[in-house]
């Protein structure tokens, strides 16, 4: 018997396992019955987006900083990033709503992390809030190496005539609480924009 004969009887057993183990894998999929498999199609579906709609814009207000700021490891407490906190007026009606569009950029850095590509790494987070509140999308990775530009934008529906606090936070992420981290902000951005 020749070297092809003898694969062939290697190949053959190889494939109807893969075919049998294929069709008993669908079988038990559709006899787990119509709840498990629409449990599982919710895991796979996207969630829709929240919407925070406006209309024509009424103020914007910009700050920007150059200087840079540092902090070191709080245990994972949330601190105010200097001089990035603003107040907006609201909608002169207490029952009317205004939106307000957030923008915050800047430059962040992160020293004394010995590894970044793991997997779970070391992070500067930045997050913004109106009136105390996070907003959506929450806290942010802002870096999670030795420095790079990055952007969050974020979006309010504040009800009343204010003034509304618009805030930034942020904080240093040490994940295996194993590293003496320091944090850096500068060349940052805030921009409000007020809308009816």
């Amino acid at each position: 018997m020749g070297v092809w004969a003898k694969r062939k009887l290697f190949v053959i057993p190889a494939v109807a396992a893969v075919v049998f183990g294929a069709v008993a894998a669908g079988h038990a999929t559709a006899s787990a019955g119509p709840a498990a498999a629409a449990a599982n199609q919710a895991l796979l579906d996207p969630v829709p987006p929240l919407v925070c709609e406006g209309k024509a814009q009424l103020s914007a207000v910009v700050l920007t900083e150059t200087g840079a700021t540092t902090i070191g490891e709080t245990a994972g407490m949330w601190n105010d990033l200097d001089f990035a906190s603003v107040d907006v007026d609201g909608p002169a009606v207490a029952v009317d709503t205004d939106q307000l569009i957030v923008t915050f950029s800047g430059e962040a850095s992160l020293n004394g992390q010995p590894n970044v590509l793991n997997l779970n790494v070391d992070a500067v987070q930045v997050r913004v809030l109106v009136d105390g509140a996070v907003l959506p999308p929450g806290a942010v990775d802002f870096t999670t190496d030795a420095g790079q530009a990055d952007a969050l934008q974020a979006c309010a529906i504040v009800t009343g005539p204010g003034p509304h606090t618009v805030e930034v936070e942020w904080r240093l992420v040490d994940v295996g609480a194993n590293n003496a981290l320091t944090g850096t902000l500068d060349s940052w951005v805030l921009h409000v924009e007020r809308n009816d």
